[in-house]
């Protein structure tokens, strides 16, 4: 597990809200981190273009800097972690069993937002699964495409799957 620190919880507010403008004693607040220690990361993360400041009326305020590759990176790891951490990969693998479980769709890309969904291609016959609690801790709506037979998918659809990232398991194209 990776250890979180003070900088990663910070971070964590632009990864889950990453279109909402922040300011340092909300995001203080939410990560019950002192001001001066927020305020802090807030430079170093502005410094590393992760994070945009602006000046709204007197105060500043944080985004999310999401047209930087490197937050989306981050973003995107992220979401994996969190997917392993909390048990979703374990929980479909052991209740389907497929060939292959694949995150693709925004959330693969690091360019979700708060209203995105989680996408997941399942190489298997469809199965009914209880997702409540991993919707609950992820904040994001779970959706899941079962297909037995890949080639049998849409183009696009097969495509935007191959574009994804494997989280267990493989496709056999050819």
């Amino acid at each position: 597990m990776v250890r979180k620190n003070s900088t990663y919880l910070v971070l964590q507010e632009f990864f889950n809200f990453p279109r909402k403008n922040f300011q340092m004693r909300e995001i203080s607040r939410r990560t019950r981190i002192s001001h001066p220690s927020v305020l802090a990361h807030l430079k170093n993360l502005v410094d590393e273009a992760l994070v945009i400041k602006e000046k709204k009326e007197i105060y500043y305020s944080y985004k999310a800097n999401r047209e930087s590759e490197i937050f989306k990176l981050y973003k995107k790891t992220a979401l994996l972690n969190k997917i392993k951490e909390i048990g979703l990969l374990d929980y479909i693998y052991d209740k389907c069993m497929p060939d292959a479980i694949i995150l693709f769709g925004s959330a693969s890309k690091g360019e979700d937002t708060e209203e995105s969904d989680i996408d997941i291609f399942v190489q298997t016959k469809e199965k009914k699964l209880n997702l409540d609690k991993y919707e609950g801790i992820l904040n994001r709506k779970i959706m899941l495409f079962f297909k037995e037979n890949f080639s049998k998918l849409p183009d696009e659809l097969k495509n935007n799957i191959l574009n994804g990232i494997i989280l267990k398991g493989y496709i056999k194209v050819f």
